[in-house]
């Protein structure tokens, strides 16, 4: 572990989210317990959305997904690495460039929306991986559109979103820049965020630059590894009425529940745009997520968006720091499989009976 992630450990102990009934939720394998290395797991009457990438050329995504981002046909391609106790032989790999392209995505729609939905994907990030922008997210809205529309700096009104991803600080350890690619997040914008620009997280003026996604830590900070494929999953659920604040988000990694986001389940005080935990503040208050039940769970966005103008540099700093870290200022890859959408728990993947064991990449 570097200096950096280890500087952070001793930092936070006494400020993280007082997280309580974890246990609420299940751990280990889920549904996929039913469905060795995820063979037939469509079948099952929870499961929404399957996408394994073993049948098809990249041209044939499209009628799997509405919107798919492959600048010039360079980002995105078929690769034989894929995760331990996968009966599969093919992922998707995708890579930003510096300079010729800011990465890709694949994005699609749920046509009925959900009030509550698992999403389950494989990652692996190179062994050299820097740091990346914005990364997988679920969302919703009333009619949404196609395609995937980025609205950074704007507070929503009758939608949402929010995304998994890393990042590179942690907001208790102040501007320390963490080993890349950082350490899990829910980056969130919901219609009762709040804003940077003030300490009681109004906005002073609303320009459009005034809402960026709220942070949302597990109680442990969680490293992105590089170089090995993990299991991640999070959960959205949809607050049951328009004036209830019974809505929440939580994230496993490889099977282990690492945060649930929901009424009271930490104490504290928000501080501009960040809840800073406390034991003796006031217990989060849950989330709003919609005022119009209309609103649904309809958006699923798999992005590796790094960007020219502040990720890639990031990196390049980091690296300039830090000789000592394998870090490619120019490239940043990492490979996606085995995603899963559904309305229960998914879990990992589960060995499938004739597999001797884990194969290694």
């Amino acid at each position: 572990m570097k200096t950096a992630f280890r500087a952070l450990l001793v930092f936070v102990p006494t400020l993280l989210f007082a997280q309580e009934n974890l246990s609420v939720l299940p751990e280990g394998v889920g549904l996929s317990a039913k469905y060795p290395g995820d063979t037939g797991i469509s079948r099952h009457p929870a499961v929404v959305f399957v996408e394994d990438f073993e049948t098809g050329t990249l041209a044939d995504f499209g009628g799997r997904w509405s919107d798919i981002k492959n600048k010039d046909g360079k980002v995105m391609a078929l690769s034989e690495d894929v995760p331990p106790y996968s009966p599969g032989h093919r992922s998707l790999r995708v890579t930003a460039t510096r300079g010729l392209n800011d990465g890709g995505h694949l994005f699609r729609t749920f046509q009925s929306g959900y009030d509550r939905l698992f999403l389950r994907f494989y990652v692996k990030f190179a062994p050299d991986a820097g740091f990346n922008h914005h990364f997988v997210s679920l969302g919703g809205e009333i009619d949404p559109k196609p395609y995937a529309i980025g609205r950074a700096g704007l507070r929503p009104k009758d939608r949402w979103n929010t995304g998994i991803e890393p990042t590179p600080y942690s907001q208790y350890a102040g501007r320390t820049v963490l080993h890349p690619p950082g350490i899990w997040h829910f980056y969130t914008y919901w219609p009762e965020m709040r804003s940077w620009q003030s300490e009681d997280g109004h906005a002073v003026n609303d320009n459009g630059k005034a809402f960026y996604g709220n942070n949302f830590e597990p109680a442990k900070p969680v490293p992105v590894r590089r170089g090995e494929w993990t299991c991640v999953e999070i959960m959205v659920k949809l607050n049951s009425s328009p004036d209830s604040y019974d809505g929440e988000q939580a994230v496993w990694i490889d099977g282990k529940l690492a945060g649930r986001f929901a009424k009271g389940t930490m104490r504290g005080k928000w501080v501009r745009d960040m809840f800073r935990v406390d034991p003796a503040g006031e217990p989060f208050e849950g989330f709003r997520w919609r005022t119009d039940m209309r609103v649904k769970i309809n958006k699923l966005w798999l992005s590796h968006y790094v960007s020219n103008e502040s990720a890639f540099p990031r990196t390049e700093k980091y690296a300039a720091a830090h000789p000592e870290v394998t870090v490619d200022t120019q490239r940043q890859t990492v490979w996606f499989d085995h995603i899963v959408v559904a309305t229960d728990y998914i879990g990992p993947l589960a060995r499938p009976v004739e597999d001797p064991g884990p194969r290694t990449h």
